[in-house]
């Protein structure tokens, strides 16, 4: 076998090893690992002793819950976007590859270790500590929710190490279809959702949820009915917002590499940003007009459900401008309309203004308008985002988006 056949064998070996990682995330183990336990938790469905169901269990598949919903979504996006790469030849391929490969390496540690720690009195009680005060070791009856035989996690782990091995044997790195490939580059390509999610989807959304805790009890009441009740135990949306990032993201990849003819100029930015922008705010409408009974369910007090209903209204639209002003940037980003350090300044004014309105709003009562500087910062970054692209000094490709003609 030549050279080159053998180099071709090993990087379609590591795009099937990609491939099953990213099922294996996706379809068998999904991000909502811990997020089903607390749930059943919370509604007491689940065949345990009532200490066993006490908040120090809880808090401990909680705290396992945030750090794993990190994990999975960068492991998703570094996973799915190798995996692009390698099919596409898509420059910096490699890079991405060996990141990968060690996120779904440690992903299924962190399973793992949750997964043997369960019985761990001592860590039940190291990470309760940081939701509650006073914590007593003794007091804590541990009990095994995870799976007992933990196969998927170990074979993450598995294919983490494969990936790693096949990365520098077929040399990837090295190779000039993936390593000098100018009108393409995977860092850039993933760049936008990665920053969107660590921001929007991680940082933002726990920053919200300390400045409820720190609240009236009422406001978190409504908070917990909402993500608990509303959000949490509805397909789609209690997805990570990476998954949808991700759809876009390949999406717009697929249109720049002109593999779909037909795709390009209007019809492009159509299908990059109207696309994942239909498949968020179709649920998300027909959700508005079907959502859950609260009233005689969960509780009585009328005045919770209704602002309980505000703030699922509010959330919803929320949900909606914020995921079409992130398609919107990384279409920009990925058709080379918008550059990295001009995306940088705009995450950077959109930070601020997060949090200067999240402060100005947290005394107040109300849940939906807790939502509310999201809406304004994202719309803010998108306006900036087109300034950016329209005084660029010489842009053949917007010209095309706003139908002039092509030079001949």
């Amino acid at each position: 076998m030549k050279k080159d056949e053998i180099t071709r064998v090993r990087l379609l070996s590591l795009a099937v090893l990609m491939a099953l990682s990213l099922f294996i995330l996706l379809v068998l183990v999904g991000n909502n690992e811990f997020g089903h336990i607390i749930s059943k938790m919370n509604n007491n469905s689940l065949n345990i002793s009532e200490n066993q169901n006490s908040v120090y269990n809880l808090y401990y598949y909680t705290g396992f819950n945030v750090i794993y919903q990190l994990f999975f979504s960068l492991t998703v996006l570094f996973t799915a976007v190798s995996l692009t790469g390698i099919l596409l030849r898509i420059g910096n391929t490699g890079i991405i590859a060996s990141v990968a490969a060690i996120l779904n390496m440690m992903t299924g540690i962190l399973l793992l270790m949750a997964r043997i720690l369960e019985s761990s009195s001592s860590m039940h009680a190291w990470i309760d500590s940081f939701y509650i005060d006073g914590v007593v070791k003794g007091q804590i009856e541990t009990a095994q929710l995870m799976d007992k035989i933990p196969v998927l996690y170990i074979l993450l782990v598995i294919l983490g190490i494969l990936e790693l091995m096949m990365v520098k044997s077929s040399g990837i790195r090295h190779i000039k279809m993936f390593s000098k490939n100018k009108q393409t580059n995977a860092v850039v390509f993933l760049m936008p959702a990665l920053v969107i999610y660590v921001w929007e989807g991680f940082i933002r959304r726990n920053i919200l949820s300390e400045i409820i805790k720190n609240g009236d009890s009422q406001r978190t009441t409504v908070n917990e009915y909402l993500t608990g009740y509303y959000i949490g135990n509805k397909i789609f949306f209690n997805w990570s917002w990476m998954i949808m990032l991700l759809i876009a993201t390949i999406l717009c990849i697929i249109i720049q590499s002109g593999i779909i003819k037909g795709l390009s100029g209007r019809a492009g930015m159509l299908a990059g940003i109207g696309i994942p922008a239909l498949v968020t705010i179709m649920p998300s409408v027909i959700y508005a007009f079907n959502p859950p009974a609260l009233f005689g369910y969960i509780t009585l007090d009328i005045s919770l459900c209704d602002m309980t209903d505000n703030a699922f209204y509010m959330y919803l639209v929320t949900f909606c401008v914020c995921m079409t002003a992130a398609y919107i940037l990384i279409y920009l980003v990925i058709s080379g309309l918008l550059d990295m350090r001009k995306l940088a300044g705009i995450f950077v004014i959109n930070v601020v203004i997060s949090v200067i309105l999240m402060i100005i709003v947290s005394g107040k009562s109300s849940l939906a308008i807790q939502y509310m500087p999201w809406i304004v910062a994202d719309c803010a970054s998108v306006i900036l985002a087109f300034i950016c692209v329209a005084v660029k000094p010489v842009n053949k490709k917007m010209a095309e988006l706003c139908g002039a003609p092509k030079k001949v």
